[in-house]
């Protein structure tokens, strides 16, 4: 089955601790940007950059930053951006 539409579900478990599993769709093959940020709005790391085919699709987030060092208990906000589309979602870590 293919998605009528972008859509970013909540993450699961939430909270978590150490990692997260967030879920998505794409209608159409295209260039998807799935991004972390903190509440500053800083960004944390990018889990996906690139080319992603039409469908459903999940992908786990050990809460590491971009550097590969663990990010401190909070709230975050992920940010999936394609074709003209921006969906968010918030989600706490727990220490």
């Amino acid at each position: 089955a293919v998605p009528q539409e972008y859509g970013l579900s909540q993450n699961y478990p939430n909270p978590f601790n150490p990692s997260t599993t967030i879920s998505f769709s794409v209608p159409a093959e295209g260039n998807v940007v799935l991004n972390i940020y903190d509440i500053t709005g800083r960004l944390v790391t990018t889990l996906i950059n690139g080319n992603i085919n039409s469908g459903y699709h999940s992908v786990n987030w050990d809460g590491t930053d971009v550097n590969g060092s663990f990010v401190s208990a909070g709230l975050y906000i992920y940010s999936l951006q394609a074709e003209g589309v921006a969906l968010t979602r918030k989600m706490v870590l727990m220490k």
